[in-house]
């Protein structure tokens, strides 16, 4: 199933394989009220809820591409990064409250999007065009959404936003754009929510691009790696620990999970494959599950105020 090359002692082994085909896998992230697993097919429109006790997986389709979401404290709802703007979702219907829509709709899109420890949406665009970005001026952003639903702009001129996440204490954010081969790290002030004092954290080598990532309860960023087909931890000075092979080039993001946030759940994706490379990668867009020897971190919620 994958090979893994631990320079420093984490222990993963594979666990399982969720055959689900996605056409564009993304966010995935564990919910610890309801026990469940969501993530995304954005190219399929598909938000899906696995329980790891039945093994049941539920689609709620939607009719745009559903890029990323967060969990809402004290809602079964979602906040929901769509193609065009920001909504609040039931989860099981798929009904849609739109709370922000992007100014651009034509060669932008929101993208990778996770929930502050202080209760804060973020959620970053990218360019479906780059003809476009050269000739008009447009680019990605990284939006902020506040529990009063205001939204305001942290980042600009970017191509696609990526690997959103902080350290345990909140007080670095974690982002990357990702055709860079570059992860940024920024002091994140947790009471404004302003970023400061951009830097390189890793880059990544030329067959491999940084996508989604998560971090751990020891600090360390793992980053799943689209290209090369794998899946990276790093230590918190940027440094690699832990590698994670898969048998798919394409890989997307990372969470953990389970009763004990020990697992490691990972999208995959096989859009834009040809037939030769799905014949030879059949796992191709599936969600793989791994043991490991370190615990993961509660995913925060969304602190909406109405």
């Amino acid at each position: 199933m994958s090979d893994i090359e631990s320079k420093a002692g984490c222990r993963v082994r594979p666990k399982t394989t969720l055959r689900v085909s996605n056409g564009l896998g993304e966010c995935i992230l564990w919910d610890v009220v309801h026990r469940q697993v969501l993530w995304t097919d954005i190219t399929g429109r598909t938000l899906f809820i696995h329980d790891p006790a039945t093994g049941s997986i539920e689609p709620v389709e939607f009719d745009e591409e559903l890029c990323s979401f967060g969990l809402i404290d004290g809602s079964d709802d979602l906040v929901c990064g769509f193609r065009s703007g920001i909504a609040l979702v039931d989860r099981q219907s798929g009904n849609r409250q739109w709370r922000y829509r992007l100014p651009h709709s034509d060669g932008v899109r929101l993208n990778d999007g996770r929930v502050d420890r202080q209760g804060r949406f973020w959620v970053g665009s990218l360019m479906d065009n780059e003809g476009s970005h050269l000739t008009d001026g447009m680019s990605g952003e990284l939006y902020r959404f506040d529990p009063d639903g205001r939204v305001t702009t942290h980042l600009d001129s970017i191509r696609i936003s990526n690997s959103l996440c902080w350290s345990p204490d909140g007080k670095t954010l974690y982002f990357a754009d990702t055709p860079e081969r570059e992860i940024h790290s920024f002091d994140f002030d947790t009471r404004s929510g302003t970023l400061a004092n951009r830097r390189l954290f890793a880059q990544t080598p030329e067959d491999s691009l940084p996508d989604g990532s998560t971090v751990d309860s020891e600090g360390y960023l793992w980053n799943a790696q689209w290209g090369r087909g794998r899946v990276v931890r790093y230590t918190p000075e940027g440094r690699i620990d832990t590698v994670v092979q898969l048998p798919v080039s394409q890989v997307t993001c990372v969470s953990f999970g389970g009763s004990k946030l020990t697992d490691l759940y990972v999208t995959t994706a096989n859009v834009g494959l040809s037939d030769a490379a799905l014949k030879a990668e059949p796992q191709a867009g599936d969600v793989f599950v791994f043991e490991t020897s370190v615990r993961g971190l509660p995913e925060e919620r969304y602190v909406s105020s109405g």
